[in-house]
């Protein structure tokens, strides 16, 4: 259970972490629901690298559990939502939100750049997004995939995780 927290922290703060990169250079508001998505990506993106583990299917529902309760906490606290049946409705939307884009981005995953660009389309740009920037989010995510890939699982397990550490450039922007 440790480890899942030490994983979650690490896609939860990526926006903070990142911003420049999220707001600036992908064109997301800075709002709740980047957030989510954000963190959402980089939630999946572990999921994906902890199938390969002995008891990934725990791991992964620990690592969910505890994006559902930040999410819930983050309505209550940083947004001073009290309303139980406020919070229920937010939290049926973003379960199928989250759903949805695991579902999404594992076709992408599994097929092709083109799939997988239409998945961060609808998931992480809300239907929004120039095409230079969802490329550049493919390119991020592919590079990310194939960094978590490569990792060993002593490595993985003790969460020596850096997401971004190269941070792809806009794609079709003179100079990058």
């Amino acid at each position: 259970m440790r480890s899942t927290h030490n994983f979650y922290e690490i896609c939860a703060l990526q926006l903070s972490e990142k911003r420049s990169f999220w707001i600036d250079t992908c064109g997301l508001p800075d709002n709740f629901q980047t957030w989510f998505a954000v963190t959402h990506l980089h939630v999946w993106l572990l999921m994906v690298r902890i199938r390969a583990e002995k008891n990934a299917k725990v791991f992964q529902q620990q690592l969910v559990n505890h994006f559902f309760h930040d999410i819930e906490d983050r309505m209550r606290y940083n947004h001073k939502i009290s309303s139980a049946r406020i919070i229920n409705t937010y939290m049926h939307d973003f379960l199928a939100q989250f759903h949805g884009g695991v579902l999404a981005y594992d076709e992408g995953m599994c097929k092709d750049d083109p799939i997988m660009a239409a998945a961060l389309w609808r998931n992480l740009f809300t239907s929004n997004g120039s095409p230079a920037r969802i490329a550049t989010l493919v390119d991020y995510v592919r590079q990310e995939l194939q960094i978590l890939d490569s990792m060993n699982s002593e490595d993985f397990l003790e969460s020596r995780i850096l997401f971004g550490t190269k941070a792809p450039a806009l794609r079709g922007v003179p100079g990058n």
